[in-house]
């Protein structure tokens, strides 16, 4: 087996940044250096957890071997997942055909994680290893057999930037292919850069930047949620800052168009209010109200989907917030036809 080099045989699709360690590469969904800015909070450990980020290359190696270290999450995830291998593992794809799930250990130790792929024809085929949702994660070695080649894989030429929480770091879902945000993915020309943060999305200026800096052609924001249940932000404060949070991308990049969604939620949170004095159906109507002026401002570059309204009560886990697997998948295929009806 002979190694592979990074930007030359093999890249990180959908990583920001990559922190190198000594034999180690680590991509990161922020600026990794300056991860402090974007988590002031804490939890800067959500930003190297790789949701959205696959090891890519075009090869026709029938055989690929990783080495890598792989960092458990927080117990408090671990105890809410249906399945601790939903936060843990990868999705192998070939050519666009995904082959499976394979589990990751998570136990701080380098271990090699081997696919045998098959190529009968020999052929060079496009592979992607999609890194794990919820854990931490380092790439010391990739390999493929002496004999065969392996170049990078040229990126597509429109970004699509997704900005959301922990429902959209996938939270609930199987895999890092059947999160969400994967299974809207409505048009297959688009390199997907994930910034979902975790507890945050409060439509902060500095996500905006972020995101703006990527060039993207298209971005998707799940934001109300997590406002509703910190209470961030209030009826006198979301518009302002959604309007704020949307201009700095759209002046930045004029050709870039938004689709503003609010995630779902679980119907006992309806008439509950939350720290900032609104119930959830309160929020939502706040939120709608907002949109709608943010879509009058942004002259036909601002869309939105509603919030999904077939989701009950079993839907969700424990918490009443994050999917389950079953639910991710179908909110998805809502979602990818709303935004396919917002901007084709």
């Amino acid at each position: 087996m002979k190694s592979l080099t990074c930007g030359e045989e093999f890249r990180f699709n959908g990583a920001v940044s990559l922190q190198e360690g000594e034999n180690w590469l680590a991509p990161w969904r922020v600026p990794f250096d300056e991860a402090r800015l974007y988590f002031p909070e804490g939890g800067i450990g959500r930003a190297a957890m790789p949701s959205g980020v696959s090891v890519a290359l075009v090869t026709d190696a029938a055989r690929i071997e990783m080495d890598y270290l792989c960092s458990r999450c927080p117990d408090n995830i671990i105890e809410l997942a249906e399945d601790v291998e939903q936060l843990e593992s990868v999705d192998v794809v070939v050519n666009g055909r995904r082959l499976g799930r394979r589990a990751l250990s998570a136990l701080k130790t380098q271990e090699t994680l081997r696919l045998d792929l098959g190529n009968e024809d020999g052929g060079d085929r496009l592979v992607e290893i999609w890194l794990p949702l919820y854990a931490q994660f380092r790439l010391i070695d990739l390999r493929i057999e002496k004999s065969a080649t392996a170049s990078s894989p040229v990126p597509n030429p429109k970004r699509w930037v997704h900005y959301g929480g922990s429902l959209s770091q996938g939270m609930g879902a199987d895999s890092p292919l059947t999160n969400y945000v994967q299974s809207s993915r409505w048009r297959d020309d688009l390199d997907l850069v994930s910034v979902a943060r975790g507890k945050g999305t409060h439509m902060e200026p500095l996500f905006a930047d972020l995101i703006a800096d990527l060039r993207p052609r298209y971005v998707t924001m799940a934001v109300g949620g997590m406002i509703y249940l910190t209470g961030s932000l209030n009826q006198y404060t979301y518009l302002t800052n959604m309007l704020g949070f949307v201009k700095r991308v759209i002046d930045a990049v004029p050709d870039s168009e938004v689709v503003v969604i609010v995630p779902p939620m679980s119907p006992r949170y309806r008439d509950l209010k939350g720290p900032g004095g609104m119930t959830a159906a309160e929020m939502v109507e706040m939120h709608d109200a907002t949109v709608e002026t943010v879509m009058k401002w942004g002259d036909k570059r601002v869309h939105r989907v509603r919030q999904w309204a077939d989701v009950g009560e079993s839907d969700f886990l424990a918490d009443g917030i994050h999917l389950t697997s079953s639910a991710h998948r179908r909110y998805g295929e809502y979602l990818a036809h709303g935004i396919r009806e917002c901007v084709g």
